[in-house]
């Protein structure tokens, strides 16, 4: 009994002695609604010694926090960026460090669990860390509203040839465009070799020929809010794309205003750009309900944005 108590203090002794090596931080512990910050997790200890970590993969539980009691309740912290590890070697020490990129979509103080690390077949655990997200500060003529969602399981259907054309009509109405321009041009062509063709259908008229069209759909009358927005906010960078050669389909609303100041836009052209695309994320991401008033008005700033960006164009141009 004697020798078991022993052995186990000094297993408790090894286990705090070690612990005190392992550190665990995040570059903000206060953060907006959708902002990144970056968790790191860094082990401190011999060269020889072997490390494990199994990183989360899309997102992060927490817990959270109410009046200083931890509940059952929490949120999943989204990983924007891939989990990164290295190690940092120093004589006969090393150091590990493994980092995240994260952001949260609901307001509230939170608590991320510290994750286990295998260090040379023993488990140790980080500190866990305390996180405050907070709503994001209010936009004169935009209403917000804090995020209440519900997730339930998907399950895997098969292919529906109704439903990838309900999803992805926009891409294939610009596609019918084209080609219908193409063979009426080719037509023409044979018929009236000698006559001018037409001029095609310019980049500005395509982007504002889907806007209004998806504006015929008023999506927003049968509960489809969010895939208006997801659509009108798509049309927005296809265009900007195209008409600054840069790619803004897969960047953020903060990093698009970045790349368009760049390039050299009016400031309250990219101020409005980034008013129209902030209140697509709102709905998509935080539930946000616009009335028809304010659906329009962001429709219309878009149109605007497009005629304002686009070259001038001149009929009967010789």
């Amino acid at each position: 009994m004697k020798q078991l108590f022993i052995h186990l203090f000094f297993g408790l002794l090894a286990h705090v002695s070690f612990g005190q090596k392992l550190n665990a931080e995040v570059s903000e512990d206060q953060l907006y609604i959708g902002q990144a910050i970056t968790l790191t997790y860094r082990v401190k200890s011999e060269s020889s010694d072997s490390i494990r970590f199994e990183p989360q993969v899309e997102a992060i539980q927490s817990r959270l926090l109410k009046g200083g009691t931890l509940s059952e309740d929490g949120i999943e912290f989204e990983i924007r960026d891939a989990f990164r590890d290295t190690f940092i070697f120093n004589k006969k020490k090393k150091e590990w460090v493994g980092q995240y990129v994260i952001t949260a979509w609901d307001s509230g103080m939170y608590l991320l669990p510290g994750p286990d690390i295998i260090i040379n077949d023993s488990t140790f655990t980080f500190k866990d860390i305390v996180v405050h997200c907070l709503f994001v500060d209010p936009i004169d003529g935009i209403d917000l509203y804090d995020i209440k969602e519900n997730y339930a399981d998907i399950p895997d259907r098969p292919f529906s040839f109704p439903e990838f054309l309900e999803k992805n009509w926009w891409w294939l109405l610009f596609i019918l465009i084209a080609l219908s321009g193409f063979i009426y041009f080719k037509r023409k062509e044979k018929t009236e070799p000698e006559e001018e063709e037409e001029n095609p259908i310019s980049l500005k008229q395509r982007a504002l020929i889907a806007i209004e069209a998806l504006e015929a759909e008023k999506l927003w009358e049968i509960d489809k809010l969010k895939k208006h927005f997801v659509e009108l906010s798509y049309i927005l960078r296809s265009y900007l794309t195209s008409r600054y050669n840069i790619s803004l389909l897969e960047k953020t609303t903060y990093e698009t205003k970045l790349l368009l100041t760049k390039k050299g836009l009016n400031e309250d052209t990219v101020e409005t750009i980034s008013r129209i695309l902030s209140q697509s994320d709102m709905v998509k991401f935080a539930k946000s309900q616009p009335d028809l008033i304010a659906i329009l008005r962001i429709s219309t700033l878009a149109k605007q944005i497009i005629a304002e960006t686009s070259p001038l164009e001149f009929d009967n141009v010789e």
